[in-house]
This record gives C-alpha cells, structure tokens and sequence, in this order.
C-alpha cells in the first residue's frame, strides 16, 4: 500500500543539517562522489530563497567543486546562478540550476571546457539513473552529440540539497552542437544584438505563424545553423513557430532570429512534417511530399531519426516529440538531425499519471505517422535487430550498466531521500505518487531492471515477429512469422531491402546455407581423426568439385556433408545452383533434425516404435524422402500442398522453406 500524501507533505520534510559552505565534507569520502558547493548569499538578499522563487530571478556568485579525492576542480566566481525547468520548478523544492563560471572549464575531466552547465535535480525519477543511462545509451549509439553528465552532491549556501546529475546544456558551440553559429553571424551584422528588441508575428508561405525579431538584418546564408525544440503547443523563447499539426518549436539558437530566417526554417520544417503525414488516396501513409517532390528522409538524417525512435520505443519517455526533443540543422545541409537528447527522468515507467506498462505502445506526434510509413518501419526492423538491441541489453545483468552505476551512487541516494521522497508517479495532485516507504533503493533499481528486460523482451517479439518491413510480405500471410524469425535469426535478409520474394525458387545452395544459419553457422570441426582427413590433420575438404573454396556456401555445404544432411546429386557434385525441390528440402531438414536418420528408419526413431504409413498419395514407400515427408506431416512442418499431394518434385520456393525451417525448429 503507498503513502497517500499530498506535494505539501512531501516538500515540507526536513532534517538538521550541518551548515557553512564546506559542511559535511565527509559525505564525499563515503559516496565516492564529487561535490559542489554553491554561495550566492549577499546583502541584496539574493541568496537560494530568491533564486528559488522566480525562473526570472538571476543572481552571480562562487562556486567551489571538489573530486572524489578532495582535490579541487573548480574555485571561482559564477556570472550567472538561476533556476531551470518545468515540473520540477512547479511542483518540488528540489529546484534545478543553470550556472555560468567566469571562465570556461572542464568540470567533468573529458577535455571540454565550458562555462554553462546545468545541476538537474532528477527529483521525478527516484533511481536517480534514468536520464544518465539515456543520454549514455544515445552516445553508444552514435549520436554525433550528446550532453556530458555525472552526478555530484550539492550545497547551497551552506545547506545540502541532495544528489545532482552536473551536465553539459544543449548549446551551439564547438563541444557541443558543433554547426554554423547563426547568432555569431546575426551579431556581426548587428549592432547591439540581443538588448532592447520587440518581436512580432507573420505567416509562411504555409499559412503557418512564426515569432521573430523586429529590425535584425538577416545574413545572406540563411540555411544553418539552427537548434529547434519541441514544446508542446506554446512558444516560449523569443523565436519559435507553429505547424499544422499545432506543434510548438522553439528556436534555441539563433536565440533572436530575423524574419527571413524564421521564415526559412518553419517552411522546412514545416516540409517535412508534412511529408511524415502525407497519405495517398487510399489514406495509406508514404512519407512523400507531393508537392516538393521529397520524401521525409530528404529531410532528416535517417539514421538520427531512427535512434531516437528507438530510444523512445526502448523507455516510452512520455515527453518524447512533445516536448524537449531537439533537432537542429547546419548551414549548407540539406538535412535536419534528431537529437541531442535531453529530460528523460520520466522514462522506465516513470510518467505524469500512472506508472506505464513495459508492453504499452506510445504514438505521440510524429511518431503516429512515422510507424505506419513502410519505408519506416522497414527501416526500423532492421536497425532494431542489426544495432540497437545489442547495445540497450548491455544495460542489464549483474555486470550491467544499471548495476554498475547503481552501485557507485547508492550512498547519494540514501542520503539525498532524507531529504526527498522516493517519487514513482509525477503528478503531485493525485493520491498514492510514492514508492511505499519499506522500500530500498536496490528495490527500486531491481525495478527499473526488471521493467527494462520486459520492455526488451515485447520489442524483441515486435521486431522479430514483424515482417512488414517487406513491401511482398502481407501480415496475413502464412508465412509472415516465419519470414520475420528468419530475419531476425539472420538465416537471410531478403532478396533486396524491401522485398523477401516469397514466391521465388530456391537453389541447393540456399537452402544448405539456411539450415547452416539457422544452426548458428558452425565452423567444422577438424578431421584429424577421420579416415577422410587430410594427411596434416587440417579440416576436411569439400568431396564437391562444382562447390569452390571462395562460394558464400562453402562452408554450408561442407557442415552439410559433414553432418550427413547431403551427399550431393553424385560423388563429386552438389549443383548448388539447381533448385532445390520440397522432397529435398524436408530430407535436408529431416536429417539436420534427425541425425539417426541415416542410418536407421523411421519406426527407430518413432515414439511408440511402430511403423506409419504416408497420407499422400504421390509419395512412394520406397522414395529416398519418404521417412522426411512421414516426419514433417506428423510435427507440423507441412501438411502438404492438398489433403492428399505433396508434390515432392515441384520447386520449393522461399517462403515455403523458411517456413518449414520455422516450424521445424519451433518443435
């Protein structure tokens, strides 16, 4: 049962602390932790209090950052101090900050040295890993940027305030979104840029309203570099547009843009959204737009688009293309990139309401077009199984990155809970918003663990099981599971990236090649002992001389020789590249299922030890496929091509292989 209590319960829990600006320095020994110690106090009473009052209220400072070992990384003035944030400043105590240092420094020890940073309070998420762990999956991943961060413990004014992940701010510079810094141009060419400015309205050539600034002469390059946020459906920075869907973007750099430019990048965007929406007369979705002649992808580096698609399918970040989702674009390019990422402490479950289930499907803006573009999702498959679920199962496990970071802040977090609550739904106007208070933090760690490895597991059936990304594979085909789980196995990729060709014939070749595959391409082991061996106890040769060493079948053929499934059409051929028919095709994946099969008959190997008869007619008792087709009738791998013909002479096409593979090894 969860403590049902209200905001103002949970923000007027206090403990005594030590005070002084260096108190309790012992918590960094034990927590292994860096710590950052805040002083703004000063006679114009612009101390926490203040700062904490108002997202308007700024004030200057000094700041002093000491490592795990003491020794002192940072100790200086701050130029700026202020509160950030949305949920977290409305609705918690624990505010977040932006400071700037005097000078440009390299707080976190990885050779960029900045003067903004970000203290996030992480308040929401009582793991406190959440928005760590995505911006370190996002960098595995290959995100050209991605927010430095690591946690420390924080002192203001001589009171502890908790644990804190320090990060790097999403910014135009050279360490972070590295492109064309737009407002260094607009501040060549303008003098007094940024003070005293009024800004107005106008409408694109798309009837969609844009936010600019009044009087600014525009460059003559208006094409990058920008970085544009999603904001829900309100602009609130001094440039920003709107767009059909009644999104708002914000424009964070250039900060003061011109009418020009604004008018470029929300026609661009304004492009590509419509592209994602667009749908033919049939209301199918194609991800082209008519009138540009462009598809989405002519837009947006596919690749971006798909990461943080799946990093959104991966934590269900209930923000995701709402709001703090960043794109940005550089001067000369004809594409806009997803990313960096950024607020993803309501992840894992975490949400505004409820706790979300790891088998929820999440269709927010965009991303409601996008699944149902083929190309998409084709394309989404794919990277799903070939990149992103060997890096997100890296997150799990004992050794895990979970365990791991866990491990090393679990000190910071006990104690940052003597001051705040463990939070599992955000919305403080609703009952039952805490963990129960018997639970420990390794409870809750276990729980993000265990959410994970469910969402993993229904992303995994999703993705392996679906085999729409293949413009020739209907979902209502029979063989539309088999297709996906012999993709998704690697046991083959299709004919080209769009279609499997379900319908063509197969070769020899292929269809010793799958079984191989699908037995997890062994390598054949060496024959020193065999009478077949070669004089210096190398491996075996292939018998076949129409099978050369340099055939992506080589070794397919010589592991089906080896384990007896072929003996190929004579002594010394295989015709790998003559089709291979259904009465081959089940006795190669008999013999591969059936190792006795060789040797013995089928009344061997039958449970109850008696002999069956065959039920279709056009296959005779003495055929060499007779004892594979009785076995494959009675496990379900075919029921042939009527109730009463197997034509075993007819050729076997893909999809009728890659199903009896599928049901074969599915027994």
């Amino acid at each position: 049962m969860k403590t049902n209590i209200t905001l103002v319960c949970i923000l007027v829990t206090i403990i005594l602390m030590p005070t002084g600006i260096f108190a309790d320095v012992d918590l960094q020994k034990q927590s292994g932790l860096p710590t950052i110690y805040i002083d703004s106090s000063n006679s114009q009473g612009e101390g926490r209090e203040y700062i904490d009052a108002s997202k308007s209220n700024v004030t200057t400072g000094h700041m002093k950052m000491t490592a795990s070992d003491e020794s002192i990384v940072y100790d200086g003035e701050l130029t700026q101090i202020k509160s950030r944030g949305n949920s977290t400043f409305l609705y918690t105590d624990k505010k977040s900050y932006q400071v700037k240092l005097k000078d440009k420094s390299d707080l976190l020890d990885n050779g960029e040295k900045v003067k903004t940073w970000v203290l996030l309070a992480n308040y929401f998420d009582a793991t406190k890993l959440h928005d760590k762990t995505m911006k370190d999956l996002a960098a595995s991943l290959g995100m050209d940027y991605v927010a430095s961060s690591d946690w420390v413990n924080v002192y203001y004014d001589g009171e502890y305030r908790g644990i804190y992940l320090l990060s790097e701010k999403n910014s135009v510079n050279k360490t972070s979104v590295d492109i064309a810094d737009l407002e260094e141009t607009y501040e060549e060419i303008n003098e007094n840029y940024g003070k005293e400015f009024s800004f107005d309205f106008d409408e694109n050539q798309y009837g969609q309203t844009y936010r600019y600034t009044i009087g600014l002469s525009d460059p003559e390059n208006l094409t990058g570099g920008y970085l544009l946020e999603l904001n829900g459906n309100k602009i609130d920075e001094a440039s920003g547009f709107y767009t059909r869907k009644s999104r708002a973007v914000n424009v964070k750099s250039p900060e003061w843009a011109g009418d020009k430019a604004m008018r470029y990048i929300s026609e661009f965007y304004q492009e590509f959204e419509d592209a994602v929406y667009a749908t033919d007369t049939s209301g199918n979705y194609t991800g082209y737009n008519e009138k540009t002649g462009k598809h989405y992808y002519e837009y947006v580096d596919k690749e971006s688009l798909l990461r943080l698609f799946m990093l959104q399918e991966l934590s269900l970040n209930c923000d995701e293309f709402l709001y703090s989702t960043f794109f940005y674009k550089d001067k000369g390019s004809d594409l806009m990139i997803c990313g960096p990422i950024w607020d993803q402490d309501m992840t894992f479950g975490t949400s505004w309401r409820d706790k979300v289930s790891p088998r929820s499907e999440n269709r927010p803006y965009l991303v409601e077009a996008l699944v149902q573009i083929p190309d998409f999702r084709r394309s989404a498959g794919k990277y799903y199984r070939d990149t992103f679920a060997e890096k997100a199962k890296l997150l799990l496990g004992k050794d895990g990155v979970l365990a791991e970071n866990a491990s090393r802040i679990q000190e910071s977090v006990e104690r940052d809970h003597t001051l705040w609550p463990y939070i599992e739904i955000v919305n403080p106007n609703i009952n039952n918003i805490l963990w129960p208070k018997e639970i420990t933090y390794q409870d809750i760690v276990d729980d993000m663990s265990d959410w994970i490895q469910k969402r993993l597991d229904y992303l995994d059936k999703k993705y392996l099981e679906d085999a729409s990304f293949f413009d020739d594979v209907s979902e209502k085909a029979y063989f539309s599971k088999a297709v996906s789980w012999a993709v998704g196995k690697d046991i083959t990729n299709g004919i080209d990236d769009t279609h499997f060709g379900p319908n063509q014939s197969c070769t020899r070749a292929q269809m010793v090649t799958f079984l191989w595959r699908a037995a997890g391409s062994p390598e054949v082991p060496s024959q020193s002992a065999s009478q077949t061996a070669p004089p210096d106890g190398g491996a075996k040769e292939c018998p076949f001389t129409d099978v050369s060493k340099d055939a992506y079948y080589y070794k397919a053929v010589l592991w089906a020789v080896e384990k007896g499934i072929t003996i190929g059409t004579s002594e010394t051929t295989f015709s790998p590249e003559d089709t291979v028919t259904r009465g081959q095709s089940v006795t190669f994946l008999y013999r591969m299922k059936n190792p006795l099969s060789q040797s013995a008959s089928l009344s061997d190997i039958s449970p109850d030890g008696g002999a069956e008869e065959c039920s279709f007619t056009d296959v005779a008792e003495d055929a060499y496929y007779y004892d594979a087709v009785l076995w494959a009738a009675k496990n379900g791998v075919t029921t042939g091509t009527t109730e009463t013909t197997f034509s075993p002479n007819d050729d076997c096409t893909r999809a009728q292989i890659v199903t009896f593979l599928y049901r074969a090894m599915s027994e």
